[in-house]
């Protein structure tokens, strides 16, 4: 399976892209140059490029970072930025900065930054945040959720679609109804619904799972329907006739018979299933229903955008919706190479 996903180039790239997104946003206390909530004197601020050739014309191996300074028009209500060229501020690796605590790690050093001066490769936000730093922060966030969300519906869909397409009769009929009932329902309003039960005062963690909790309750439906689909053709099968004949348990029938050969169609389903989950909790962020202040995700960090004279004054509020983009494609792609590289009446991809 793996030979035959190292030749699908759209997978590959997926997995690369992917990897590198999650070693940004996994421990973003050491890979962000700024703290989640780290407010600076630049509010508002527009993205700064690095640039490699001063003034002088002179080229320079490791990056820099101008100065800037602001100057607000009391006639359009606008902040105006322009480049100080005087001052230079090289990019470093392993600086100190804000101290954090991850888990028992106490600890102030930051992947790069700058020793003296700031640098906002994406810009600020409105109380002169770091924007690059909270969409690495919200980036471990979504993905959590987004990953808790897809291990609960992959778990109970499995289960019951096991057990539905397994026994059939009046256990499927009455499983696949209740399936239905969670189907024809739409996800949005119900989603909305169950998050607004949320109290505002949970715990982070708490807020997280709770999320993730609801997400899942509509889209587990939706494996348990393919999940049964493929308990439904395995059933007949010899060896699983064959282990019902030596008088093996249902359980045991079950998780050592009928489920390992589900276990690829299962892979496929979880990386489709986290970037659904993902937009699922973009959307409820956005709206207000999902991750909520302090806290932050891609999708509450586009609720700025919401307006379209921000967007047009600031435009640099999209970027965390660039972030979303990114990840879903990435995952999805990972899902095509899985799926062709999981079935083996393929051809050899080339």
């Amino acid at each position: 399976m793996w030979q035959r996903f190292r030749k699908h180039r759209l997978g590959m790239a997926g997995l690369i892209c992917f990897i590198i997104v999650l070693a940004f946003v996994v421990f973003p206390e050491f890979t962000a140059p700024y703290g989640r909530n780290e407010i600076t004197r630049f509010k508002n601020a527009p993205p700064q490029l690095p640039h490699f050739i001063d003034e002088e014309g002179n080229f320079h191996i490791i990056p820099f970072f101008y100065g800037r300074e602001s100057e607000f028009d009391l006639d359009t209500g606008k902040t105006t930025w322009s480049i100080d060229r005087s001052e230079k501020y090289p990019l470093r690796f392993l600086v100190k900065g804000s101290s954090y605590d991850f888990f028992f790690i106490k600890s102030n050093i930051h992947l790069f930054g700058t020793k003296e001066g700031q640098m906002f490769i994406l810009g600020t936000d409105k109380l002169g945040r770091d924007l690059f730093s909270r969409i690495l922060y919200g980036g471990r966030i979504s993905l959590t959720v987004a990953a808790l969300t897809a291990l609960i519906s992959l778990g109970a869909g499995t289960l019951v679609g096991l057990i539905s397409g397994f026994y059939g009769g009046i256990v499927d009929m009455f499983s696949q109804r209740i399936v239905e009932l969670f189907i024809i329902i739409p996800s949005i309003p119900l989603g909305l619904a169950l998050a607004a039960f949320l109290p505002p005062d949970l715990p982070p963690a708490i807020v997280i799972f709770g999320l993730a909790l609801v997400l899942s309750v509509v889209r587990w439906a939706y494996v348990t329907r393919q999940v049964r689909g493929k308990a439904l053709s395995i059933r007949e099968s010899e060896f699983v006739m064959a282990a019902r004949s030596i008088g093996a348990s249902t359980p045991r029938i079950l998780f050592k018979h009928v489920l390992p050969p589900i276990y690829a169609h299962l892979i496929v389903l979880a990386t489709l299933t986290i970037p659904q989950a993902m937009l699922a909790e973009a959307g409820l962020s956005f709206l207000g229903f999902g991750i909520r202040p302090p806290m932050t995700s891609w999708g509450l960090l586009l609720r700025r955008a919401r307006q379209a004279q921000i967007i047009e004054i600031y435009p640099w509020t999209m970027l965390p919706g660039a972030a979303i983009m990114i990840t879903v494609l990435a995952l999805n792609f990972i899902g095509d190479g899985l799926r062709d590289a999981s079935d083996p009446y393929t051809k050899q991809l080339e």
